[in-house]
């Protein structure tokens, strides 16, 4: 007979064992499920990879600019096909593939994988209705409304890296590489089995990895490009936001197709080229600077008389005003408002070069605008010469002869202006994130300086609004949503076209509202020829339905 004590130790004994094999059990049916399934799936499966995840380019609100459409892949096992006339008769349909060419591809028994684009999953459901249909929604990079093209940048479809823009730049937080794929289970030989089916593995979400946060507001990136795509042709556009230094919206025109780049690379439309990075002549967008150096010098103020008679003499050459009749008397101010090259030469040769130069150097002209590590971007051209001519100081005193700037150092200038002379860090580049929105890595640029005096940036607001109220830019009032400030600018660029005209580029740069203003916008026509018509009307409809988002 068994003692008690040791039949103790056995029923103890015994429940031990048993709760040792149920932890086992757990182990390997939860803990290891995942792993176990794939480790055997993988022994019988056909797994196809269908693309590899990348991760989000996201707006200032988590609003994506990527992944934002579906594309259909479509995967067939030749197996496993029920009504053989009708699955090669819709994929023929949806894939433009000849019937011929589609019975090619069942020959081998082999999973075959379409991708199908332009339809609806509902459409492409209806037709092929056949156990042997498998179809999986997988998001695609760019669609044919992606925003922000030339700011986002596209990857390399060889080896799916970032090849240019945010794309490149951040690559080693996007390139995840994670493989969205299915797994059917075959024989020895690589064929489907009937019954067995398949099952989708690996198929990771994209919000499992780390994504860039910009500065961008897709709704008024969308604005942009909506006005863009209806007024111009070739040109850019700029928003920021006054009081941050944010970069709202940004956008280049002609754009591009980001899925066929290849395209372009030989035409003579400059697509791929980002035109609120590139130099272009300033015209009377430089006013501006000369007005700071000469009301910081207290060269003119508001009310200082000038007569316009039409052109203005320098060193026995004439400089025309684009009023050939002359403004006849007018003030500063008035000059500034409706353009006046003499009043601008006039002051430009008393304020002297050196001064200008300096003022222009203040806002950055003549120097590439930081934003992140390997934008390409040009830096355009402030001439700084020892010795000039009178003549050369006439043409820089209204943009004109070796002034370039770019429309992205002619945005930071106008929000300094509006920002009562404080030049803040522009940022395009908020952080990197998860996609919850949790922070990785700030990548914010910090910082201000200021540019000129409160006095002297106030004065040039008033004189800016004045350009609305009755000089070149009446075309952009907008008084029903608090007013805009700004300078038009027709700048002459030497080049003669096809036709014998010469280029002459169309600028409006400015700020709304009026009284605290919230939005700087700089619109750059190429070859608008003028500023007042050309660029002008872009403002205003663009600032209008920013004004209607109430933000």
């Amino acid at each position: 007979m068994i003692s008690p004590n040791r039949l103790r130790f056995l029923v103890i004994a015994i429940i031990f064992l048993f709760l040792c094999l149920l932890g086992r059990f757990y182990y390997l049916q939860v803990v290891e499920a995942d792993t176990l399934t794939r480790q055997v799936t993988r022994q019988r499966a056909l797994d196809t990879t269908l693309k590899y995840t990348r991760g989000y380019i996201y707006d200032r609100n988590m609003i994506p600019f990527t992944d934002r459409e579906d594309r259909y892949y479509i995967i067939v096992i030749p197996g496993l096909i029920k009504d053989g006339e009708k699955v090669i008769g819709g994929l023929s349909g949806f894939t433009g593939y000849s019937r011929e060419e589609i019975e090619e591809t069942f020959r081998e028994q082999v999973p075959v994988t379409y991708i199908v684009e332009n339809y609806l999953e509902q459409e492409i459901r209806e037709v092929l209705d056949d156990p042997s249909i498998k179809i999986i929604p997988l998001s695609k990079r760019y669609g044919k409304e992606s925003l922000a093209r030339h700011i986002i940048g596209y990857v390399n479809e060889a080896d799916q890296t970032g090849f240019s823009g945010i794309e490149k730049a951040f690559d080693s937080y996007l390139n995840e590489r994670k493989p969205q794929s299915i797994g059917m289970v075959g024989d020895a030989i690589k064929r489907s089995i009937p019954g067995l089916g398949y099952r989708v593995i690996n198929c990771f979400s994209n919000n499992e990895g780390e994504a860039v946060r910009l500065t961008l507001d897709y709704h008024i990136q969308s604005i942009v490009e909506k006005v863009m795509d209806k007024r111009m042709g070739q040109g850019a556009v700029i928003v920021t936001d006054v009081k941050s230094g944010d970069i709202l919206a940004l956008a280049s025109r002609p754009n591009y197709d980001q899925e066929h780049v290849e395209q372009y690379i030989d035409s003579d439309g400059s697509e791929l080229v980002n035109r609120v990075f590139s130099p272009y002549d300033a015209g009377s967008i430089f006013k501006i600077v000369v007005a700071a150096a000469a009301l910081e010098k207290n060269t003119v103020s508001l009310d200082t008389p000038f007569t316009c008679t039409g052109y203005i003499d320098v060193d026995d050459m004439a400089f025309m005003c684009h009023k050939s009749d002359g403004h006849g008397e007018l003030s500063f101010m008035e000059g500034f408002a409706n353009s006046c090259n003499p009043v601008f030469i006039d002051t430009g040769l008393k304020v002297g070069y050196k001064s200008i130069i300096e003022m222009a150097k203040r806002f950055g002209f003549g120097s590439s605008l930081y934003l992140f590590d390997g934008l390409i971007q040009e830096k355009g051209n402030i001439p700084d010469k020892k010795y000039v001519s009178a003549r050369e100081t006439a043409n820089i005193s209204i943009g004109q002869g070796e002034i370039l700037v770019t429309p992205i150092q002619v945005a930071d200038m106008v929000t300094t202006i509006a920002n009562n002379g404080v030049r803040k860090k522009l940022n395009l580049v908020d952080a990197i994130v998860m996609d919850d929105g949790s922070i990785v890595k700030d990548m914010r640029i910090k910082g201000e300086t200021r540019i000129i005096s409160a006095e002297v940036a106030k004065k040039i607001q008033r004189m800016m609004e004045e350009v609305t109220l009755s000089g070149t830019g009446a075309n952009v009032r907008m008084e029903h949503y608090g007013g805009v400030a700004g300078k038009t600018g027709s700048a002459e660029t030497g080049w003669v076209m096809e036709n014998g005209s010469t280029k002459v580029h169309a600028w409006f740069a400015g700020y709304f509202p009026i009284k605290d203003p919230k939005y700087a916008m700089v619109v750059f026509v190429e070859n608008g020829r003028q500023g007042g018509s050309a660029a002008a009307p872009v403002f205003r409809d663009i600032a209008e339905e920013i004004m209607k988002l109430n933000r």
